[in-house]
């Protein structure tokens, strides 16, 4: 018989013995280079990042802190009382220029958060994420997310969250001050104390113009008293079992504006299971291959049931409808009003026509009736009458479909995308992101002499707003137009550079007598555009 004698491994956890305060946590994470009055309690703070910055810079932004660096340390401002600013030390300036003594302005009530949510590491939920969430009363305006990795209490959180709103909205207010050179030693993070409301202004930021200290601050702001808070529970993490990944190519108009002047694809990737992973894609078109990943979130794709019917692109669709069946059955499609739809919303892509739904019904799990369409969007109107059962549905949202920009070269190529899961997709590169919108109000006039007047309205790819008394801009290299005119004996092929175009009577008479066929397209730096069509009798 033999014997095993083994060893104890030993190790030591060193902690504070109470919860560190902010000044210490940024003094250790900086080596000592910062200096700060921060006496906030904090349970516990993970200081990670690629620079020191990016390891204090949530804690800094947090708690509003102000530090400025002196050439030694980056350091709060000296504690003092405020400093009173009367009068007659305003309206300073140099080479007798005339300045306003005060300037005061306000930012926009559109341009401040109307919400705010803050994620933490909270103790009571075995330190996993917590989120604070603080509102701004009815404001109009955008959420703000922040993440703090920080172990704090829920009511801490909660407190936090509603004071660093707070402060963004005291923060709207701004001053601009000229004082005289006695302040030159102004710090910035000091208090002013001025004879208007508020009283107590904080330094933003000091700047010296011939003598001149330039002062620019916001209003001083007091927190508010703690708020009450629960953590909630603990949220189990639900197993969930990995469905096959489907993907999808789209070559479509530049709609999202990430083409930079390159042909681009969006790439969709789906599945029908619950729980969606990010995976990595390979790129292959001329022999070469790009590497690349599908988007974070899932994109809500689908394919066709039933065939949509042509409908005028002007108007609202009200007559046809299109059923879709999605892969994920578990994800909705909502409806929208038509002030919605102006502004955009509900863009998908049904084969190769770009639409809007005002209405989403839904059939069944996975499987919704799409209505009130805007059909033909960026100008594939062209595509309104190509539809067929089973081809591609996906709605185009940023962040959802991931755009991958390819070399101009390989425009008119195949381009296949394939997952490490065996998904694959294939597309012919049309080149559609840089194919300019086909011209429309093409009208045809015939004169006196025997020819013929042309005239079209330009469209852009690089605008589709709708701007009163602006054109549309070029967005190309040049303009240049390709005119074909088809009669009964011949043909002519034409060139303009403007949108009009006179043909004389002796080459329209080469066209011959009786129906004829005007089609204009407008030449892209990388593609033409679809030609607009007219349909005239020439006598």
């Amino acid at each position: 018989m033999g014997w095993w004698f083994g060893r104890i491994l030993t190790f030591e956890v060193i902690a504070d013995a109470q919860p560190p305060s902010g000044s210490s946590i940024l003094a250790d994470a900086s080596l000592g280079t910062i200096a700060c009055q921060a006496d906030q309690s904090i349970v516990g703070y993970a200081a990670y990042g690629s620079s020191i910055q990016a390891a204090v810079q949530p804690l800094v932004d947090c708690y509003g802190l102000h530090l400025f660096d002196d050439g030694s340390v980056v350091r709060s401002p000296v504690n003092a009382a405020p400093l009173p600013i009367t009068a007659d030390l305003l309206g300073n300036s140099t080479d007798g220029k005339q300045e306003s003594p005060l300037k005061r302005d306000q930012l926009p009530a559109r341009g401040m958060p109307a919400s705010l949510r803050l994620s933490y590491y909270d103790p009571a939920r075995d330190y996993q994420t917590g989120e604070a969430r603080a509102n701004a009363s009815d404001e109009i305006g955008d959420e703000q997310q922040q993440e703090l990795p920080a172990v704090l209490t829920a009511a801490d959180a909660k407190s936090l969250s509603q004071q660093m709103l707070a402060r963004a909205w005291a923060a709207r207010d701004k001053l601009t001050l000229r004082l005289p050179p006695s302040f030159l030693d102004l710090e910035p993070g000091a208090e002013l104390q001025l004879g208007i409301h508020p009283e107590l202004w904080i330094v933003d930021t000091c700047t010296v113009d011939g003598f001149v200290v330039v002062v620019e601050g916001s209003p001083a702001w007091i927190p508010a008293v703690a708020i009450a808070a629960e953590s909630g529970r603990i949220v189990a993490n639900a197993d969930s079992v990995e469905t096959n990944l489907t993907l999808a190519l789209l070559d479509v108009p530049d709609v999202l504006g990430q083409s930079a002047g390159r042909p681009t694809v969006l790439l969709a990737a789906s599945s029908s299971g619950a729980g969606w992973k990010r995976h990595p894609v390979e790129l292959s078109f001329g022999g070469q291959t790009i590497a690349t990943a599908a988007s974070h979130s899932k994109s809500s794709l689908g394919t066709a049931v039933n065939v949509l019917a042509s409908a005028d692109a002007t108007l609202i669709d009200s007559i046809s409808t299109v059923d879709v069946r999605l892969i994920d059955p578990d994800q909705w499609l909502t409806s929208c009003d038509d002030d919605a739809l102006a502004d955009g919303t509900n863009l998908a892509v049904l084969g190769s026509e770009l639409l809007q739904f005002g209405a989403a019904t839904r059939l069944a799990a996975g499987s919704w009736r799409l209505s009130r369409l805007l059909r033909g969007r960026a100008g594939t109107e062209w595509a309104t009458d190509a539809h067929k059962a089973g081809e591609t549905f996906c709605l185009i949202r940023d962040g959802d479909v991931r755009t991958i920009a390819l070399p101009q070269w390989i425009i008119g190529s195949d381009v296949t995308a394939n997952s490490d899961k065996g998904a694959s997709a294939t597309v012919t590169l049309a080149g559609e992101s840089l194919r300019p919108p086909s011209p429309v109000n093409l009208s045809a006039e015939l004169q006196q002499d025997g020819g013929m007047s042309i005239n079209w309205t330009r469209r852009s790819r690089g605008g589709w707003a709708w701007t009163d008394q602006v054109d549309a801009p070029l967005a190309e290299g040049r303009e240049q137009y390709n005119v074909t005119l088809t009669g009964s004996v011949g043909t002519l092929e034409l060139i303009a550079d403007q949108p009009s175009l006179n043909v004389p009577a002796d080459q329209l008479a080469l066209a011959g007598a009786g129906p004829a066929t005007i089609e204009v397209s407008q030449v892209g730096d990388w593609a033409l555009s679809k030609p607009a069509q007219l349909a005239i009798t020439l006598s």
